[in-house]
Order: C-alpha cells, then structure tokens, then sequence
C-alpha cells in the first residue's frame, strides 16, 4: 500500500542551557515532526539533529527529508530498507523516518512497536534522572521522585570541584541510590585514572565516555584500572564497532537511536553486544515527546536482552513545551501502553510551525 512523507519543523525551549555541550549554549531543540501515513494510519518520528553528540547537522537532515519525500513508495518496507544506505551519513533524519515506518507498521499489526523489534519485550523499563551538573545540587530532589540512579554531568569545571560537589551530593543520598556519571570526553588519561581513584567508596553505578579522543586500548587500560564499569556513547560513532564487540574490556555501550540511525539498527547492536556480554541503555538526544517514546519502545525491546538497567529517557522536563505528551514517570519506571504503534497520543499543533494532520 502506497505511503506518504511529510516532515514538520519545530523549535522547543529548554527550561535551562542543557549541560553536556561545551564550548556553547544549548538552550532549544529544534527539529522535525516526521509521518508516513498510508490511507489508514499515520506513523510518527521525531528528527532533532545534535551533531555533538554523533548526528549530521540539520542542513543535511533536512536534505535527506526532502529527497525522501519527494518520492513515491510503494509500502512502508520499501521506505524502510531504503533508509538503509543513509543511515551512517544521515542517522538523525533515517532515524526519525524509521521510527515513524515502524509506527505506521506496528499499527497495522495492532501490536506495540516494541515488539515488531522483539516479540519479548519488556512492558516496563527503569528510567535514570537527570539532575545536571554535579554542583547542581539537585540530585537529592530526584530521589525523593522515586529515582533510584541519578545522571550527573563531570567534567565541566575544576576536577577538585567535581569531585567535592559529588562527595557532598553521594552524603545526602539514601541507601541504594546510585550515581551514573557522564563526562562527555572531558580528560586526558592520567586525568581519568585520578578521578576515578576519587570515586572509591561512592556509589557510583557508571562513568560514561571519561576519555578525550580515546582509542580502544585507552578503555582497555582504564576499566582495567577500576571496578566501576565504563561506558561508551559518542565514542561509538568514531571508532570500529566490530573491534568493541570484540573486546572484553567494554562492558557498556550508550545507544542513541538518533545518532545510530534508527531503532532497528541500535537493536540490532544491542542483541550483538549482549551476545558479547556487555550492557546495552537507551539515552535520548534530548528528544521530543515523540522521540522519547519512540526511544522506551527501543529500550523496552533492550530490556529483555539485559533486564533492570535504568535508561536515559527522562529528558522531557528539560523542554518548556513539547510536541506531544510524554510518558508518565512513577517511582523511576515507564510502564508502556500495550496499544499498537509507538504510544503517542495527541500532537500539540500549536507547537510546530504549522497545523500537522
């Protein structure tokens, strides 16, 4: 059955600068609302560019958009296996144009999205906070939501300053409340290995991406040197992901559909890593409403293959407005809708640039 392209713009304000960019001031997200709809249901996904973080930039998404769309599709599986040559170059825009097929697909079905990913998905994943910067001081307040693991951003400032802040933030926190660190590639080597010495006798649950420009033998050396597991995220679009899958030295991979290209790929790399033994979570990009549930979809599928590990979607209180409502979270867990399709509701047309329908 033949399906339709359409792609809407938005921009959506942050309620503060978001604190993993350096260098300058993220203070809205700006992307598009994308549908593939046959003359039954529409299918929905959610382009947001975020080139530090791995992505094309949103000339090029936009570029990929209007080549797509100005095609004609004889179904939704031929759009989708199309997407397949584009998706290292164009990752955000196949993403968005993915998420929507298999949306519009997962209705058809009358099955969740989830499952056209894996039949056994999980129907409730764990979700971490994220409080900021550790001198934010704002953790404490999260774990009194329910989160059992806290996001913190390091690496920002004077490393004695991280390290104070986060001794402060851990004294506070209740028994089994853990701390997930990301430092966005903020140190040298000798950096890290200081840093995380500093870390012994704090709950901790990870550190993400603690290397500049690091090599796989630079991970290699440095979880080596620690007990606390290392995970990589922004490295995963620079280095050679048949060498980390090979390596026993990773034991966590940080999966952006966004910046991977779409659900289907970032599952298929999280059933070979847990194959390999490492850990899989799903992380937004700071997405949209529509993102975000596309995104628990994802991780409710990753969640059968690695059960219990909290995943980074609890971004939505970061947008002043949004494009639809978000998932509910309770206690620190998502409980998905067993309805068709990727649980989006309502779109909010008076927060795009025009009426979507």
């Amino acid at each position: 059955m033949p399906v339709k392209i359409r792609y809407i713009s938005y921009e959506l304000p942050l309620t503060s600068a978001w604190p993993g960019v350096r260098d300058r001031q993220l203070t809205q997200r700006k992307g598009w609302l994308v549908s593939v709809a046959d003359d039954r249901f529409q299918g929905h996904g959610d382009c947001a560019p975020f080139p530090s973080a791995g992505t094309e930039s949103h000339s090029q998404a936009l570029l990929l958009l209007q080549q797509v769309g100005e095609k004609s599709w004889i179904d939704p599986a031929a759009l989708r296996s199309a997407l397949e040559q584009h998706s290292t170059g164009y990752p955000a825009a196949c993403h968005a144009l993915e998420s929507a097929v298999l949306d519009l697909q997962s209705k058809i079905s009358g099955i969740p999205l989830r499952r056209l990913l894996n039949p056994g998905a999980s129907t409730r994943i764990s979700v971490n906070a994220l409080s900021g910067s550790v001198c934010r001081e704002n953790a404490v307040a999260h774990q009194e939501q329910g989160f059992g693991v806290i996001k913190l951003k390091a690496g920002g400032q004077e490393m004695r300053d991280d390290i104070r802040c986060l001794r402060k933030v851990c004294d506070a926190l209740s028994p089994g409340v853990r701390i997930r660190l990301d430092a966005n590639g903020a140190w040298s080597m000798d950096q890290a290995l200081f840093f995380l010495d500093a870390l012994a006798g704090l709950p901790i649950e990870s550190v993400e991406e603690p290397l500049r420009s690091p090599e796989l033998s630079d991970y290699t050396r440095l979880q080596s040197h620690t007990a606390i597991t290392l995970a990589l995220d922004e490295s995963l679009q620079r280095m050679n992901l048949d060498e980390i899958l090979s390596c026993k030295d990773i034991r966590r991979l940080v999966l952006k559909p966004g910046a991977l290209g779409g659900p289907s790929r970032s599952f298929a790399l999280a059933r070979q890593a847990t194959a390999a033994g490492m850990d899989c979570v799903v992380t937004s990009l700071v997405d949209s409403a529509v993102g975000i549930w596309t995104g628990c979809q994802l991780a409710a599928a990753v969640d059968a293959l690695c059960p219990g590990l909290a995943h980074g979607l609890a971004t939505s209180s970061w947008l002043g407005k949004d494009i639809a409502k978000p998932p509910d979270i309770r206690a620190g867990y998502i409980s998905l809708p067993d309805k068709p399709g990727s649980g989006v509701d309502e779109i909010f047309q008076n927060n795009l640039s025009r009426p979507f329908s």
